[in-house]
C-alpha cells in the first residue's frame, strides 16, 4: 500500500519534524513502481536518483509487469555509469522473455553492447529458448553478452550454444567446443551424441571430427557414438569413411547391431565396396530383405545380372522374401537397367504368374520400354495396368513424359507430346510430383520458342503437391529455369514460397542461385540478407561463383561502391578470379567510369590473370560510352592478339561507339569484319549502323546496309522502319517514305508503332507537305498492326502545324485529339504554342472555343484569360522561352538506336 506509506512519511515529517532520507525515498520509489505509478516514481527520482533508487524502481516496475518504464530506468542507470545488481538484470530479462523474443531483442538493443552481469541461470534459460525456436540470431547476441563475463562460462550456457551451432554449420561450433574444454568443462557421451546427430542434419563434418577426437581421447566411443558418426559421414556423402567404421567398431570390442549392419550394407554398395557388403550379409545370417535389395541393386550397377539372380535365390532360401514383391521388382529393374528387355519381359510374366506384381512392377517395365524408345509398348503396359485395376500414378506418366521430353522412339512432335501427357494426367486426376516438375524444367530450358517455354514453366502453377523447395536439386533446377527464361513473375512466387514455407538449409551453391534470382526480381536487400545468413549466421565459406553472384546483384542495383567494398573485403580470403573482375568492370562501364575500369584492368595484369570475353567487352564498352574510341580500339586489338575471340556484343559495342562519334567508315569496317568472321548481326546492330548513316547523311551506305539486311534475312523491326522513313525524308523523297510503310503493311509484319507514325509526320513537315502530314491520321487505320493515334502522334502533328503556320489544320487536329480523348496527354507546351499563335493572328473567337473544349477535357490553357483579352504572345507567354517553364516530365525519352 504505497499511498499509505507515503501518508505515513508525510505525517512523520509534520508531527515528529523528521526529515526523509535516501532510504525513505528508495522505499517509496519501489512501492510506487510496484503499484505501477509511473508519475510518482519519476517525481521521487527527480528529487534524488541514486543507483539503488533506480535499481529499485526497475525492480518495482518489473513486479507490476511494466517493462517499458523498467527498461527506461534501467537505461538511465547505465547512462549514468551506475551499477545495477545482477539479480535486477536477471529479472529484466525474465520479464522480457515472458513477453516474447522480440522484447528480449529490444532489451539487448538498449544495452548497446555495454557490459552488464546477467545471472548464469537466466542466460541459460534464454539460450535454451533460442534452441527450441532455432533462433540463431538472438542466440549469437546472447552469446556475445555471456562470454564477456567469466561466471557465464558454464555448462548450461555452452550446451544450448553448441547444439545451435552444430545444426547451423560453420566453424563457430568448433571454436565454442574448444572454449568449453578450455574452461575445464566436460562433455558427456549424451551431449556428444546429440551434437553428432545435429551435425548430420547440417553436414557439419569438421565439428563432427572434433567431437570424435574428443570422444576417442576420453574413451567415449560407444556403439551409439559410432552409429551416429556413421550417419554424419553418410549425410556428407563420405560413404567410404562410414564403411571404415566397421573395423573400428570391431577393434573397440563392440558388436554392430542389425540396424548398423543394414546401413553399412547400403553404404558399402554406394561406395563400391562389394566384398564388404557380401561379408556383412554373411555375418547377419542372411539379414533382412533390405540388405538383399541393396546387394541386388549393386549387382545391377556392375552389370552382373547373374549375381542378382543368385541373391534372389539366396533370399528365397533364407525365407526373408515371403510374399513381398519389392525383392522381385529389384531383379526386374536389374534386367531393365542393363538393357535386357526380353529377359525382363519373361521375368515380368513369371511375376504375374506368381501373383507378385504391383504398380512399381508395371512402372519398371514401362521405364524399360521408354529407354528402348518403344513408347507404344509403354503405352500398352499402361493400358494393361488399368485393365488389371491398377491405377497409374505420377511415376507412370513421368516415364512417358521423360521420353517425350527427349524426343525418343515413337513419340512424335517433341514437346507437343509433353502437353498431351500433361493433359491426360489432368484428366485422370493424377497429381504432378517433383519428377514431373524436374522433367518440365528441362523442357523449359531447351525450348526453342517462348511459347513452349511458357507452357513448360506453367507446370509450376499446377504443382500443388510438389514442394519444389524441399528438394534442393529440384529447387535449383526450378530457379535456374526461371532465370534462364527470365520469368520474373513465377520466380518471385517461388522465392516467396521458399521464404514462407521452406525449412531447407541451402548449400553454398544454392545461396548463389538464390542471390541471382532475387537480383533478377530487383530485391537487392534480400540478396544482402541471404549473403549475411550464409557467411555470418551459418558461417559458411562462399565459393567464387557465389561471391560473383553477389557482386553482380550489387552491380545490377547500381550499388557499385558496395560491390567494390565487398570485393575488397573478401580479396584476402578468396583469390579473385577474372569473372569477379569482369563483373566490376561491367559496373564501371555502366557508370561511364573508364578510369576505374582501367584500374581493374591493371590489377588483373598484376595478378597474372588472363582477361576473358566479358572483361574485354566491358572494358571496350566503358571507353566507347565515354567517346574514347582510340583506347577502345587498342583494347579490341589486344583482345585479338591474346586469342580472345570477340562475339556479336563486342562488335556491337565497337560499332555503336564509332557511330556515336560519327566515324561511319570505321563503324562500317568493323561491321563488315564481323560479318566476314561468320558472326550473324542481329536487328539491333543493323539498326545502330543504319541510324548512324542517316544521322550523318550517308545515304548510299544506308542503302547498302538495307540490302545486307535482306541478304542475311534479318527481320526489320519498328525502329528499322522509322529509320527508313527518316532516310527518305532527308532525301526529300516523301513518296518513298510512304511506300516503305505500305510495303510493310502488305507484308503483314508488326512493324508499326507510335515512333514510326511520328517519324512519318516529321518527314512530311521536313518536306513542307502539311496536307500529307494530316493525311497520315487517315491512312493509319488501313495499316495492319498500326496503333490508333494517341497523344504523342497528335502532339507531333500539332507542333508541326503550328510551326508551319497552318492554324486551320491545327484547329482541326486539335478537335480530333479531343474526340479521341487524347488531348490531356498532349504536352502543355504544344497547347500553349497553339494558343499563342491563335492570339497573335487575332483568332480570339477560335481561341475561346478551343479553350472551352479543352477545359471540358481537363486541359487548362496557360494564361487563357489574358489571351482572350488580346494580349500578344510575348506579353502572354514571355515569348517562346516562357514555354520552357511548363513541366517537361511528360516528354518521352529519346528512343535508343538499340530498340
Amino acid at each position: 500500500r504505497p499511498a499509505l506509506a507515503a501518508e505515513l512519511a508525510e505525517s512523520l515529517v509534520a508531527t515528529a519534524k523528521a526529515q526523509p532520507n535516501s532510504r525513505t525515498r528508495e522505499i517509496l520509489i519501489e512501492a510506487f513502481a510496484a503499484a505501477g505509478n509511473e508519475a510518482r516514481v519519476l517525481a521521487e527520482l527527480k528529487e534524488e536518483a541514486t543507483a539503488r533508487g533506480l535499481a529499485l524502481a526497475t525492480r518495482g516496475f518489473l513486479k507490476s509487469g511494466k517493462l517499458d518504464p523498467a527498461l527506461a530506468t534501467f537505461v538511465t542507470a547505465l547512462d549514468r555509469d551506475m551499477a545495477i545488481p545482477p539479480r535486477v538484470v536477471g529479472d529484466l530479462f525474465k520479464v522480457a522473455h515472458a513477453k516474447g523474443p522480440q522484447m528480449v531483442q529490444r532489451v539487448l538493443e538498449k544495452l548497446g553492447g555495454r557490459e552488464v552481469e546477467v545471472p548464469t541461470e537466466c542466460l541459460a534459460a534464454l539460450l535454451h529458448d533460442c534452441l527450441k525456436r532455432d533462433d540463431v540470431s538472438l542466440a549469437r547476441q546472447l552469446e556475445a553478452l555471456a562470454l564477456k563475463q567469466e561466471s557465464a562460462k558454464h555448462y548450461s550456457v555452452f550446451e544450448p550454444l553448441l547444439k545451435l551451432h552444430a545444426k547451423v554449420g560453420g566453424t563457430r561450433a568448433v571454436e565454442l567446443f574448444e572454449e568449453m574444454q578450455g574452461a575445464g568443462l566436460f562433455a558427456s557421451e549424451g551431449l556428444c551424441g546429440c551434437l553428432l546427430a545435429r551435425c548430420s542434419e547440417s553436414q557439419n563434418f569438421r565439428f563432427a571430427e572434433a567431437i570424435v577426437e574428443y570422444c576417442r581421447s576420453r574413451s567415449l566411443m560407444t556403439l551409439s557414438i559410432f552409429k551416429t558418426l556413421m550417419k554424419v559421414y553418410a549425410s556428407c556423402g563420405k560413404y567410404e569413411l562410414a564403411c571404415d567404421l566397421y573395423e573400428q567398431v570391431l577393434a573397440a570390442g563392440l558388436q554392430p547391431d542389425n540396424v548398423m549392419i543394414g546401413c553399412l550394407v547400403k553404404f558399402a554398395v554406394k561406395c563400391g565396396r562389394r566384398e564388404l557388403s557380401e561379408q556383412l550379409l554373411e555375418q547377419s545370417a542372411g539379414g533382412d530383405i533390405q540388405n538383399y535389395m541393396w546387394l541386388i541393386r549393386a549387382a545391377g550397377k556392375d552389370g552382373n545380372v547373374g549375381r542378382a539372380l543368385e541373391l534372389l535365390q539366396e533370399a528365397e532360401k533364407a525365407q526373408v522374401a515371403g510374399p513381398d514383391v519389392a525383392l522381385y521388382n529389384c531383379v526386374l529393374d536389374v534386367y531393365v537397367t542393363n538393357g535386357r528387355m526380353d529377359d525382363a519381359l519373361a521375368f515380368f510374366g513369371a511375376m504375374k504368374d506368381r501373383g507378385t506384381i504391383n504398380l512399381v512392377t508395371y512402372n519398371t517395365v514401362m521405364k524399360g520400354h521408354c529407354a528402348k524408345g518403344d513408347v507404344d509398348c509403354a503405352r500398352g503396359v499402361l493400358a494393361e495396368m488399368q485393365q488389371a485395376g491398377v491405377a497409374p500414378d505420377s511415376a507412370s506418366y513421368n516415364c512417358l513424359l521423360g521420353a517425350a521430353a527427349l524426343g525418343v522412339g515413337a513419340v512424335r512432335g517433341g514437346d507437343a507430346a509433353c502437353w498431351d501427357i500433361l493433359d491426360e494426367m489432368s484428366e485422370k486426376g493424377t497429381p504432378i510430383d517433383n519428377y514431373t516438375v524436374s522433367i518440365m524444367m528441362k523442357v523449359a530450358k531447351k525450348a526453342r520458342n517462348p511459347q513452349d517455354a511458357e507452357r513448360a514453366l506453367a507446370v509450376l502453377d499446377r504443382a500443388g503437391r510438389a514442394r519444389v523447395f524441399d528438394d534442393e536439386v529440384l529447387f535449383n533446377s526450378v530457379i535456374d529455369a526461371c532465370i534462364q527464361r527470365r520469368d520474373t513473375q513465377r520466380l518471385a512466387k517461388v522465392l516467396a514460397s521458399f521464404t514462407e514455407q521452406s525449412t531447407m538449409k541451402p548449400s553454398v551453391q544454392t545461396y548463389g542461385l538464390l542471390i541471382k534470382a532475387n537480383s533478377m526480381v530487383r530485391q537487392v536487400n534480400k540478396c544482402w540478407e541471404l549473403w549475411t545468413e550464409m557467411v555470418e549466421a551459418r558461417s559458411l565459406l562462399p565459393n567464387a561463383i557465389t561471391l560473383s553472384c553477389m557482386l553482380d546483384a550489387l552491380i545490377c542495383a547500381r550499388r557499385l561502391d558496395d560491390a567494390l567494398a565487398l570485393f575488397r573485403a573478401w580479396q584476402g580470403r578468396m583469390p579473385p578470379n577474372i569473372v569477379m573482375y569482369g563483373t566490376l568492370i561491367k559496373g564501371f562501364a555502366a557508370a561511364r567510369d573508364a578510369d576505374r575500369a582501367m584500374e581493374m584492368y591493371h590489377e588483373i595484369r598484376a595478378q597474372g590473370l588472363q582477361l576473358n570475353l566479358l572483361a574485354y567487352t566491358s572494358l571496350i564498352d566503358a571507353h566507347a560510352r565515354g567517346g574514347e574510341m582510340a583506347r577502345a580500339s587498342k583494347l579490341f586489338q589486344e583482345m585479338i592478339d591474346n586469342a580472345c575471340v570477340p562475339n556479336v556484343i563486342t562488335f556491337s559495342t565497337m560499332v555503336k561507339g564509332y557511330c556515336v562519334e560519327g566515324d561511319l567508315e570505321h563503324a562500317f569496317s568493323m561491321f563488315s569484319t564481323m560479318l566476314s568472321r561468320g558472326i550473324i548481326a542481329d536487328t539491333v546492330l543493323f539498326n545502330t549502323v543504319l541510324d548512324g548513316c542517316v544521322r550523318h547523311s550517308r545515304f548510299q551506305l544506308a542503302d547498302h546496309l538495307l540490302s545486307e539486311m535482306e541478304k542475311y534475312s534479318v527481320e526489320p523491326s519498328h525502329f528499322t522502319l522509322s529509320i527508313v522513313i527518316k532516310l527518305w525524308g532527308k532525301r526529300r523523297d516523301l513518296e518513298k517514305a510512304f511506300e516503305a510503310c505500305h510495303v510493310h503493311a502488305r507484308s503483314g509484319r508488326s512493324c508499326f508503332d507510335v515512333q514510326v507514325v511520328t517519324s512519318l509526320i516529321s518527314a512530311c513537315f521536313l518536306n513542307r507537305a502539311v496536307d500529307r502530314a494530316v493525311s497520315v491520321l487517315d491512312e493509319m487505320p488501313a495499316w495492319r498492326g498500326c496503333p490508333r493515334p494517341d497523344a504523342t502522334v497528335f502532339g507531333a502533328l500539332l507542333g508541326g502545324l503550328v510551326r508551319g503556320g497552318a492554324l486551320p489544320q491545327a484547329l482541326d487536329a486539335a478537335q480530333r485529339a479531343i474526340d479521341a480523348s487524347a488531348a490531356s496527354g498532349v504536352h502543355g507546351e504544344t497547347w500553349a504554342s497553339l494558343a499563342a499563335a491563335l492570339a497573335q493572328q487575332g483568332m480570339h473567337q477560335e481561341l475561346a472555343h478551343l479553350t472551352q473544349k479543352l477545359a471540358s477535357s481537363g486541359v487548362a490553357l496557360p494564361c487563357a484569360s489574358s489571351q482572350q483579352d488580346g494580349g500578344t504572345p510575348a506579353q502572354l507567354h514571355g515569348g517562346h522561352r516562357a514555354h520552357q517553364n511548363i513541366d517537361r516530365r511528360r516528354v518521352p525519352a529519346r528512343t535508343s538506336a538499340r530498340d
